[in-house]
């Protein structure tokens, strides 16, 4: 079997694992990951779960970084507050991101 064909069989597989989920078991595989000190890679596979049955990572959006998908806590970060923003920094990767307060 060439690699091609493996890597089709794979992601028909795992295209058919993820149709099984409901949202209810996906919104809480999404919690139950946020809930403790996730990794990148942990962080890329909630995005995709929650984009496969368009939930909305509003709550978690502001907890990692947009760019190198790391999560904040208070040493990897800069916060700042000027007016109508919050300003968030990356340390790791320099990303800047903006919110509205």
């Amino acid at each position: 079997m060439t690699i091609s064909k493996r890597f089709y069989n794979t992601i028909q597989v795992l295209s058919i694992m993820n149709s099984k989920l409901s949202k209810q078991e996906i919104q809480n595989k999404i919690k139950e990951i946020f809930s403790n000190n996730p990794s990148p890679k942990q962080i890329k596979k909630a995005k995709a779960l929650a984009s496969s049955k368009n939930i909305k990572l509003t709550n978690y959006k502001k907890k990692f970084c947009k760019k190198c998908l790391t999560f904040f806590h208070s040493k990897n970060h800069e916060t700042r507050i000027k007016k109508p923003l919050k300003i968030i920094r990356c340390k790791s990767c320099n990303c800047i991101s903006r919110y509205k307060l």
